[in-house]
């Protein structure tokens, strides 16, 4: 998943945990982003069955879409701590770096990464 998609699929699920949904304006305000820029993103996301557009044009998260929230969401804590915390990035900044990182990797790699730093796998 490329960095964008990535950061798209956050904020869609970010937004839809505080409203139930997500409306293109919203994540055009919270990204600063154009409208059309997010038109875009989201027809990716409904492609690759990430996401989809209700009746009212709002977007949601697939099972999928979910998912890949899950497996990414613990890597990117991590590296937003380390980012904030040992290089003193804003909060924001972090998130947009963490992102950039993360969509570069493999996902298994990401798994990887969230697993050791959150002690799901054991220390060898």
């Amino acid at each position: 998943m490329t960095s964008s998609l990535l950061t798209y699929l956050m904020t869609i699920d970010s937004l839809s945990s505080e409203s139930g949904s997500a409306r293109s304006v919203d994540v055009a305000d919270r990204l600063n982003v154009a409208r059309a820029s997010v038109s875009k993103a989201a027809d990716r996301l409904t492609d690759g069955g990430w996401a989809v557009r209700d009746e009212n044009g709002r977007l949601r998260l697939t099972e999928r879409g979910r998912e890949a929230v899950r497996a990414y969401a613990p890597a990117r804590d991590v590296l937003v701590a380390v980012f904030t915390g040992r290089l003193g990035l804003t909060a924001a900044r972090a998130e947009r770096d963490a992102l950039a990182v993360l969509g570069a990797l493999d996902e298994d790699t990401v798994i990887r990464i969230a697993r050791l730093y959150t002690g799901a796998e054991e220390r060898k």
